[in-house]
């Protein structure tokens, strides 16, 4: 047989020269060329022995270990020795003797510096510091100094009357709602003051409550310093910790915050006065509430006569279904329709659709707040956003009115909820934020990037034939007839946002998450 030689193996030697006990010592025989082994084993063999334990030094240190605290030797008690703890370099936290002051020291010195930089004075450039003074009869902060664009989308003017002496006249300034006072106090770009009223007409001169540019601060008013801010606007107009985290977030990123009409104070509001008609507009309004009530009357009758001419002309029924209904006895008894979708509705013994209101809420009581609505739904809309590419102004915002947000449309509707104490949402509390909520384009969203600019041209509509024609004007004779529903396309991405969103921000102690609620119909898209 061919193979390979291997030489017999040698045991090793100890430190005196001799074999293990019991064993006789080999003679050394003539060399043989050996050969030489792969490299791949010899690397394996190499890497175990560098693994290896140092198995010596841990059978001294066990010895070391199990030796009796003090021993007699020839008559001498034999104090234990010092043992040494096999360790992998030094540790500055360990408590040694000969450093346990070093490392006091140190640890002082870091918990000082800490200290010392919470103690600091933040420092703002004057030039994009703005101020505003807070007066007993104007808790909200006033801007008295404005500086900087950051104020473009932060406050409301407000119009107050002052009376000085025998004059009256109407005084507009910019207020700052808690969460905006609060956000630019924070971020060191607002120095608030705390002052008085002028209450005689010395002060008025001297300009108790006003400017001073020699003496850089308000007259009579004192600095409020951010822990000052806090304390005194954080939980006043439901603004809650949980509401001022999901504000600031959105405003650090660059998105314009709003409160929606429901939650604005009446403070900001405008006074609205009842209309004043005219003895010509009271007719007016007359005709066309009459104009309404017929029309509506007219669309109702219209609509049963249609369904009337559409059963005399349904397909399989006939005029012999008015009095020999074969369908009697079944579930289709009462059905009129020609299409599977009519089936479907007949069919359906429990009603669906969002049309259908869900059951009242049960009244607490008469409401004392406008914020009453949020301990009862928490989940009310609290914040309108807007995408910072999104070109916002005050004057179309028109303080979150019906027209405003026309001109001004939201892209996002948020609520804010603590996940601790806040359940998930009941049918009765989405349906009552759902109807608060406008409608949402269903389809897909419009691409923007330079790989869908150049699409091709769509198809040039074909001319209509005279058959076609025919059809149309056939389909104007039996105007009773329903419309043949065109085919609908890819319904996944509607049935997936749904025609109705809010996004709440869920806040774990300090931690905010975002998740959306969304309102789809499945009865508007029939899988047949």
């Amino acid at each position: 047989m061919s193979g390979v030689s291997t030489p017999p193996r040698t045991p090793k030697l100890s430190e005196g020269g001799s074999s293990r006990p019991g064993s006789k010592p080999s003679t050394p025989g003539p060399k043989k060329p050996a050969t030489p082994a792969p490299s791949q084993p010899q690397e394996e063999e190499d890497e175990d022995d560098d693994q290896r334990m140092d198995v010596a030094f841990i059978q001294s240190f066990s010895d070391k270990i199990q030796r009796l605290p003090s021993e007699l030797l020839d008559g001498l008690e034999t104090a234990r020795t010092k043992i040494t703890i096999p360790k992998r370099g030094e540790k500055d936290f360990e408590p040694l003797e000969a450093t346990v002051n070093l490392q006091e020291m140190m640890l002082q010195n870091s918990r000082q510096a800490l200290f010392d930089a919470l103690q600091g004075v933040r420092g703002a450039a004057s030039k994009s510091l703005s101020h505003a003074v807070v007066t007993p009869s104007s808790p909200f902060p006033q801007l008295i100094v404005s500086r900087g664009h950051v104020l473009d989308s932060v406050g409301i003017t407000v119009r107050r009357s002052v009376t000085q002496g025998e004059h009256t006249k109407t005084v507009s300034r910019v207020e700052l709602l808690p969460e905006e006072a609060m956000y630019m106090a924070e971020r060191g770009t607002l120095q608030i003051w705390n002052g008085r009223d002028p209450e005689t007409e010395e002060d008025r001169q001297q300009g108790v409550g006003e400017w001073c540019d020699k003496e850089f601060g308000v007259k009579g008013a004192v600095e409020m310093s951010v822990m000052e801010v806090f304390g005194a606007f954080m939980g006043k107009e439901a603004l809650t910790w949980q509401r001022y985290q999901a504000y600031t977030v959105l405003k650090r990123l660059g998105y314009t915050v709003q409160r929606t009409r429901a939650f604005i104070p009446e403070h900001f509001l405008p006074q609205q006065e009842p209309p004043r008609l005219s003895f010509t507009g009271s007719v007016l309004a007359l005709l066309r509430s009459a104009y309404d009530g017929l029309k509506a009357l007219f669309s109702r009758l219209l609509g049963k006569l249609k369904v009337s001419l559409r059963r005399l002309s349904s397909v399989g029924l006939g005029v012999k279904s008015l009095w020999n209904n074969p369908l009697r006895g079944t579930a289709l008894r009462s059905w009129s329709g020609d299409s599977y979708g009519s089936i479907y509705s007949e069919l359906r013994f429990i009603p669906s659709g969002h049309s259908n209101p869900t059951p009242p809420p049960i009244s607490s009581g008469p409401a004392t707040s406008i914020y009453d609505a949020l301990e009862r739904n928490p989940y009310l809309p609290f914040f309108h956003v807007w995408k910072p590419v999104t070109a916002w102004s005050k004057a179309k915002w028109d303080r979150g009115s019906a027209e405003g947000l026309a001109k001004q449309k939201p892209d996002y509707i948020l609520a804010v909820v603590e996940s601790r104490d806040t359940p998930l949402p009941t049918l009765t509390q989405l349906s009552e934020v759902f109807d608060l909520l406008p409608d949402e384009p269903t389809t897909q969203p419009k691409r923007v990037g330079p790989q869908y600019a150049n699409r091709p041209a769509p198809r040039s509509t074909p001319q209509p034939s005279a058959q076609s024609r025919f059809q149309q004007w056939l389909g104007w004779v039996c105007w009773w007839k329903a419309a043949p529903s065109s085919p609908q396309g890819n319904a996944m991405h509607a049935m997936r946002n749904g025609d109705r969103g809010l996004i709440v921000a869920v806040n774990d102690s300090g931690n905010t998450g975002w998740v959306r609620f969304g309102r789809t119909g499945f009865e508007n898209y029939p899988m047949v």
